[in-house]
């Protein structure tokens, strides 16, 4: 159970390590995290995505994103090699939401600050990292699937982490918190 469940993660994890990476060297410099579309949009536009209309994404995502997304019209859509990638922001929350070439809900990343991370999860970080302030959190959600723990196993969350002589990435899941990467800041 647990295999196919970080299996889906296998997938994600990758893209988000390219983030964690740069979210890192901002910090250490000084200059902040964009969490803002437009910054996702020129990190993809090195990856060969390319902006479509909503009228040119397969009808299967769109009706997928339209039936999940009732009150978004502002999204931006992006195609892949692997498939189509929805981004929008709603409440505050940075969203990006994958389909494959086929038009299924791969998984969707929200990113948002350390406000409206649930209670439980901010309790289980600030508990074990008093010290360190929540900088930004992504949360990852993946499909359901009929073998997995529901509704646990859903949801895992990155949470990076700034300290006084240290960045961590702490990852979060199923009520388990490990580090995922560690970082020692510049002086």
């Amino acid at each position: 159970m647990k295999r196919i469940s970080f299996t889906g993660l296998g997938i994600t994890l990758p893209m988000l390590a390219i983030s964690l990476i740069s979210y890192g060297q901002t910090t250490k410099t000084g200059l902040g995290v964009s969490n803002n579309i437009s910054s996702a949009e020129s990190s993809a536009s090195k990856t060969k995505v390319s902006t479509l209309d909503r009228s040119d994404v397969r009808s299967k995502a769109v009706r997928e994103f339209v039936r999940s997304y009732k009150n978004v019209s502002n999204e931006k859509w992006y195609n892949t090699q692997d498939g189509f990638i929805a981004m929008f922001i709603l409440d505050d929350i940075n969203y990006r939401v994958d389909y494959d070439k086929k038009g299924i809900w791969l998984h969707t990343i929200r990113t948002y600050n350390e406000n409206k991370l649930p209670s439980d999860v901010r309790h289980l970080v600030k508990s074990s990292y008093y010290d360190y302030n929540i900088i930004v959190v992504q949360e990852i959600e993946i499909p359901w699937e009929p073998f997995m723990d529901f509704p646990t196993d859903l949801f895992t969350y990155i949470v990076h982490l700034e300290g006084k002589t240290k960045l961590i990435n702490l990852r979060v899941s199923n009520g388990e918190m490990d580090e995922w990467e560690k970082f020692d800041k510049s002086k």
